[in-house]
C-alpha cells in the first residue's frame, strides 16, 4: 500500500475555510461562462391589428 491509513472509501471532512481556498485556486483562470447579456430587441407592431371577422 502506498498510505498507511485506512480510508475503505469514506469522504475526509474539508473545514469551510480550506474549501473556499481550494475553490478560489480552481477557479482562478476560468473565464466568465455567460456572456453580458443583451437586451432582447423590442419588437413593435406597425401595421393595423387584425380584425376577428
Amino acid at each position: 500500500m502506498a498510505h498507511g491509513n485506512n480510508n475503505n472509501g469514506s469522504a475526509r471532512s474539508v473545514s469551510t475555510q480550506d474549501f473556499n481556498e481550494r475553490v478560489k485556486r480552481a477557479l482562478v483562470d476560468k473565464h466568465d461562462p455567460q456572456p453580458k447579456a443583451k437586451p432582447a430587441p423590442r419588437r413593435f407592431r406597425t401595421g393595423a391589428p387584425n380584425s376577428a371577422d
